[in-house]
């Protein structure tokens, strides 16, 4: 594919609001096979086909319930040492995507990271709890919170976490990375959305990110994409300042990416505070049922903002998204109102039965009135 001539421009926000309307409320969650800790599991050569079936069987259970999209973490390290095989995974994933009329958006790179290491493959084993915090990440916890004999929590690890991008030869490998797939992917419509950098400054590391940030916004416009591209805003404080690498990426952004786990009354907020920049919102992670955000507050507070949305998880697995973070594990320590017992994440049992079968009720019918307004808009359009 030969690169487009206007290499660097954003999206007008007519052309943004142009692409948000020409397709039906847009509602999808984030992924990971329930048979897999992480993406390093879900896109390496090792056991890939069990693993093909795992997500055949789920994401048509996706399509029953309602979705039409799904929000889709890479992994660098495996195109690093496994590109052919990652490469055709790929390929065979958005395949499976697109026959159950899921659009995937593709997120390249998280600052959500994690202390240098060399990437495992082959068989991963988790410890229970992996999600949330207790396993590779962190010491096994015996009992409810002591890591001391007091039974005090340590301090939090306040320094910035490793990033590939933080080697100058890893970094170029990286631009290559995401130069590939822009070129395979940049007009192909099963995919509507680059999600160019999972929240930027996370894991302590500020505008460590950023230069690198650009340069993908920059590669992927090189290929001048049919699709929007977008980096998240995930902290919006009640000043409603945010930091420096989430305004450069507001910036560099055609539509609006944010992250949102709140109670309602800071969503309505938080909407209210995005409203301002006058472009389409998605709010691409979201569900956090311990913070009082849940699919009965929140479905119809996205649907009628015409808000898109990707709840965080489908079926509770390996991953463990059901499981509080270590956060909330240390807030409700500290005396905070935090109900620990509910699933913080995930839809689905292993099984496939809901957690919540009126949470999937919820997701149908409002799923059903959007397809059935976006018909109505289209029908409207033809008689004009």
């Amino acid at each position: 594919m030969k690169r487009g001539k206007h290499i660097l421009e954003r999206w007008t926000k007519e052309k943004a609001w142009e692409w948000y309307n020409s397709r039906p409320w847009i509602r999808g969650f984030n992924y990971v096979p329930s048979d897999c800790s992480g993406w390093v599991e879900m896109w390496q050569e090792y056991n890939h086909a069990a693993k093909v079936k795992t997500i055949r069987r789920e994401l048509a259970v996706a399509r029953k319930i309602g979705f039409n999209a799904v929000r889709q973490f890479l992994a660098f390290d495996v195109w690093m040492y496994q590109p052919e095989s990652f490469m055709a995974n790929l390929e065979e994933y958005i395949t499976i995507a697109a026959e159950n009329q899921l659009g995937v958006m593709l997120t390249l790179i998280s600052d959500g990271g994690v202390p240098k290491r060399e990437p495992v493959f082959g068989e991963i084993n988790t410890a229970a709890g992996f999600h949330g915090g207790i396993g590779p990440s962190a010491p096994e916890l015996p009992g409810i919170f002591p890591n001391t004999e007091k039974g005090e929590l340590p301090p939090l690890d306040k320094t910035p976490k490793y990033s590939p991008v933080d080697e100058p030869e890893l970094a170029l490998k990286f631009y290559k990375y995401v130069e590939e797939l822009a070129k395979r992917y940049a007009h192909d419509e099963r995919v509507i959305f680059w999600n160019i950098w999972n929240e930027p400054g996370n894991s302590n590391r500020g505008t460590l990110s950023l230069p690198h940030i650009k340069k993908a916004f920059e590669i992927v416009r090189s290929y001048s994409p049919v699709q929007p591209l977008a980096a998240d805003i995930w902290r919006i404080p009640k000043s409603n300042i945010i930091t420096e690498e989430e305004s450069a990426a507001l910036e560099l952004s055609d539509v609006i990416s944010y992250h949102d786990y709140g109670s309602l009354d800071h969503s309505v907020r938080v909407i209210e505070f995005l409203r301002q920049f006058g472009r389409p919102m998605l709010n691409t992670e979201w569900l956090h049922r311990i913070q009082y955000n849940s699919v009965f507050t929140h479905l119809p507070l996205y649907y009628n903002n015409n808000i898109g949305i990707f709840n965080w998880g489908l079926v509770c697995g390996k991953f463990n998204g059901s499981q509080p973070w270590e956060g909330c594990w240390r807030r409700y320590a500290a005396g905070e109102k935090l109900d620990i017992t509910k699933w913080q994440h995930d839809l689905l049992r292993m099984n496939l039965r809901p957690y919540d079968p009126e949470e999937i009720n919820k997701f149908i019918l409002y799923s059903n009135m959007a397809d059935a307004a976006f018909a109505r808009k289209k029908d409207t359009v033809k008689e004009t």
